[in-house]
């Protein structure tokens, strides 16, 4: 019973993370207000896979933290957030409560911590080698490797993996990530080079709003490589699959007719075949790398810096 209730509790915290996670990034991004409808107890176990009873633990727990109101049969809703200036404070002051306490435990003093964090992520140029075979991914999932951790990125067209030695972009790399499509090559090209490699899965709250949007109407999938549309249709699965229609971003009519009221996911590939040209809103605005991969990244990411820190060359 006690080994059952430790599994309930933890499988509660993870449930709990995700969730938390969720609705924090669209209010600091805009997308969710107070007062704002969330979705239901069976809408998230449905969505999960997690018990009904889980989720409403989840809910109460994240209602005692201030975050979201259960309004009974009504449903659950954003809470009302303290704001200064038009930024969330409330939960953003409670998760740098809980960095500040975890640096005390390490002797790490308040006004030292921004120092040390700078260390930790910028003390050295981290090189990641990004193997995708289309530019589409290539400069999206490189844009987000460069802009949202700090890497150095070098793309990689996976063409260049099969074959004589491994391209010098991979010998010169710290860390070499790619997608599931060509884990198999990178992974042997990885492997004898003595790198680290991250199989990077896609963020699934992409997948979820992807599918979303296409149980309500069709999308145009603005391209730079014709490829990068299959394998959105690949996310959307086989039952949306059919709805996905794909737009060339080197076709100025097929553009021109494109109806600018409805969003278009716009692949940053694309987007620089067309400058200054006004495009539709592009859809979905969720990062497209996934929390696993996230993890990974930022495990190197802060290993390498601290090896440097430390003045050791760092291990393969």
């Amino acid at each position: 019973m006690r080994e059952l209730r430790e599994r309930e509790r933890w499988s509660d915290v993870r449930l709990a993370e995700m969730i938390r996670s969720r609705i924090v990034g669209r209010i600091h991004t805009g997308r969710l207000d107070v007062g704002d409808r969330l979705p239901s107890y069976r809408e998230v176990a449905e969505e999960t896979g997690a018990d009904l009873r889980a989720v409403a633990r989840v809910y109460r727990r994240l209602e005692a933290e201030g975050l979201v109101e259960v309004r009974g049969r009504s449903g659950v809703y954003v809470a009302p957030q303290e704001r200064i200036g038009g930024r969330v404070l409330a939960e953003t002051a409670r998760w740098m409560v809980g960095v500040l306490r975890e640096a005390w435990t390490r002797h790490i003093a308040v006004p030292g911590l921004p120092e040390f964090v700078r260390g930790c992520t910028a003390a050295a140029t981290v090189r990641c080698a990004f193997v995708e075979s289309t530019a589409d991914q290539l400069q999206a999932f490189g844009g987000e490797l460069r802009d949202d951790f700090g890497f150095a990125v070098s793309a990689v067209h996976a063409d260049r993996l099969s074959g004589g030695a491994p391209p010098p972009e991979l010998a010169a790399a710290d860390v070499v990530a790619t997608t599931a499509f060509h884990a198999g090559e990178a992974r042997d090209a990885a492997a004898r080079l003595n790198k680290p490699l991250v199989v990077i899965r896609l963020n699934r709250q992409f997948t979820r709003e992807l599918q979303r949007r296409l149980a309500a109407e069709e999308l145009d999938v603005l391209y730079a490589d014709e490829p990068f549309v299959e394998r959105v249709r690949l996310i959307a699965g086989s039952v949306y699959g059919g709805r996905v229609r794909g737009v060339s971003a080197r076709d100025p009519d097929a553009v021109a007719r494109l109806d600018p009221s409805r969003p278009v996911l716009v692949s940053p590939a694309a987007r620089e075949l067309l400058p200054g040209v006004e495009l539709p809103p592009s859809f979905p605005p969720e990062p497209m790398i996934g929390a696993e991969a996230t993890e990974e990244l930022a495990e190197l990411l802060v290993r390498f810096n601290l090896e440097a820190m430390a003045g050791r060359p760092p291990a393969g």
